[in-house]
């Protein structure tokens, strides 16, 4: 079983959920049917919600999704939620806090790019998803070369995160050139 989660509130400005449906249609159209979505977030938009209920009934899909329509703390998610993938959705290169906070609660993280318009210069790497497609050919990779991918995503993430994080020489150098000259 593939666990996929997605922790976004289920709202209107958040209401890029059909594409993991197409995904979820797209993997089972491949033979692959062990791929299980999890919404975690409170459903502010009982519209949004019925719309996702609804496209998964007419893509056959609706027995690999599921929802907590609550907020979760990530440190009081399952071990079993927490050794799935988790989506994160980006525009184009902002990856945003939630992004980084997966990341450092040692989750295995995937970025889906939301708008086409904005490419991402992260291009080639793993975790980076700019369409539906490489979304879909990732899932298709980690259902065939598990353990390998998971390594891969698990580089990538942290590679992503030290982008991020100043080492104490960067943070030094960073420092004097803010810093007045005496």
């Amino acid at each position: 079983m593939i666990n996929l989660n997605v922790i976004s509130r289920i709202s209107k400005d958040k209401n890029f959920f059909p594409d993991l449906l197409k995904t979820l249609y797209l993997l089972k159209n491949n033979g692959i049917n062990d791929v299980h979505i999890l919404f975690i977030g409170t459903v502010y938009s009982p519209n949004v919600y019925q719309n996702i209920i609804d496209t998964a009934s007419r893509l056959n899909v609706s027995s690999n999704i599921a929802f907590t329509e609550k907020s979760i703390p990530m440190n009081e998610l399952s071990d079993e939620i927490k050794s799935g993938y988790f989506i994160n959705f980006t525009i184009g290169e902002f990856t945003g806090y939630s992004g980084l906070e997966s990341i450092k609660n040692g989750f295995k993280t995937v970025f889906y790019n939301i708008d086409k318009s904005l490419k991402n210069e992260h291009a080639n790497l793993i975790a980076y998803c700019h369409t539906l497609d490489e979304l879909t050919a990732l899932i298709i990779n980690i259902s065939r070369e598990q353990a390998f991918i998971n390594k891969e995503i698990t580089a990538c993430n942290q590679e992503m995160l030290n982008r991020f994080v100043l080492n104490s020489t960067r943070k030094q150098q960073l420092l004097s050139m803010m810093l007045p000259k005496h």
